[in-house]
């Protein structure tokens, strides 16, 4: 395929909102790079008004289920053959391995795809999931992890070429979340009155490996014991949604607010008193993006270690560090949060926060993309 100019044709899928994807595709704007788009989802998401809005070319494509998959795969290879890219650029796991697939049969130079995920696959023995994934490393010619910890993976257990591996951080909105001094609830006098709410925040899809059900628990019993706690979690259904329901129905539904999400996540994480995150393994978040977000608040934060955290020197300097799957640890953090007054530990220094602007990500994604090697 011989094309002069560097041409870009991106496929996201699994995606209903992402200021990430969104950031790299205004760089590629900005270095006036041709981009077509093909978004496997819904109109009504997020992210497919974002990108109507900046109006970029695109292209909406239903998802569909794994045999009724094949023709996504002819949409995909219609485009591909439309437009001729350089540079086939996947993020999300249908995305990947249709446009990963479709770009090597029309021997596209570049096939560069995110690695998202992390041991999810490996974890529960999804055969097809870890035939997929190898079947995507081997067709591609760069791969993305999102961390080490997704490297390693890549490299360790699914045996990829290092040499294809770029780590590029997710990145944030910094200032967004950095917005000193913060301005809780629970901090405001109103008249005489002394009642505190004592909010407790989650952010996190409700599936087993992120540890949700021992939070639950946790709250139970520092709910028994202090008046004013409330319970706030934000994210998904999936496996642990009803054990999780199933804890929380022992007290006053009035008590706690269960989400499917939240649009304004720097807002919710300004107004808690502690926030929880608490993956059941190192290797159980590929990255964690509500890590780097709370730290950035200043939010008092309860984390086991995994994903991005794995990266961070001495973390109990900035967070409380608990164990894997322990309820009774997350009780007894949240218990001293509240009896010291809800004060963060020590601020996380700008120069290991900066690495995660979306600034920084977007340039390097654009760089990784255009470099043609």
């Amino acid at each position: 395929m011989r094309v002069e100019k560097r041409t870009v044709l991106a496929i996201f899928s699994d995606v209903n909102f992402s200021p990430q994807l969104v950031a790299v595709l205004k760089e590629l704007r900005n270095r006036q790079i041709s981009t077509r788009i093909i978004l496997i989802g819904n109109h009504d998401t997020l992210i497919a008004k974002q990108i109507q809005s900046f109006g970029w070319e695109m292209r909406m494509i239903k998802k569909r289920g794994k045999f009724a998959s094949v023709f996504n795969f002819i949409l995909i290879f219609k485009e591909t053959v439309m437009h001729q890219p350089t540079v086939v650029f996947a993020s999300g796991q249908f995305a990947t391995i249709l446009g990963i697939l479709v770009a090597r049969v029309m021997n596209v130079p570049e096939r560069v795809f995110v690695r998202h995920h992390s041991n999810y696959h490996h974890l529960y023995k999804m055969r097809v999931g870890i035939l997929l994934d190898k079947i995507a490393n081997r067709l591609a010619t760069k791969i993305v992890a999102v961390s080490s910890t997704v490297k390693n993976i890549l490299v360790n257990f699914e045996k990829a070429s290092a040499k294809k591996i770029s780590v590029i951080y997710n990145g944030i909105e910094l200032e967004t979340f950095q917005k000193p001094p913060r301005t809780l609830d629970h901090q405001k006098k109103q008249g005489n009155t002394k009642e505190k709410t004592f909010r407790i925040g989650v952010i996190s899809r409700l599936t087993d490996c992120k540890g949700v059900e021992y939070t639950a628990r946790a709250f139970i019993r520092i709910q028994s014991e202090f008046a004013g706690c409330h319970l706030h979690v934000v994210g998904a259904p999936a496996d642990a949604d009803y054990d999780v329901r199933t804890i929380l129905s022992e007290i006053n539904s009035d008590l706690y607010t269960l989400d499917t999400e939240k649009a304004d996540i720097p807002s919710f994480l300004q107004n808690l008193s502690a926030f929880v995150h608490v993956p059941n393994g190192s290797e159980d978040e590929a990255f964690g993006l509500v890590y780097i977000e709370a730290l950035a608040s200043g939010v008092p934060s309860i984390f086991t270690i995994s994903g991005i955290l794995n990266e961070l020197e001495n973390p109990n300097k900035y967070s409380h560090i608990v164990g894997y799957r322990s309820s009774e640890e997350i009780y007894s953090n949240l218990k001293s949060i509240l009896k010291t007054g809800y004060k963060p530990k020590d601020a996380i220094p700008n120069i290991w926060l900066d690495q995660f602007s979306l600034e920084q990500m977007s340039i390097k994604y654009a760089d990784l993309l255009l470099d043609g090697r």
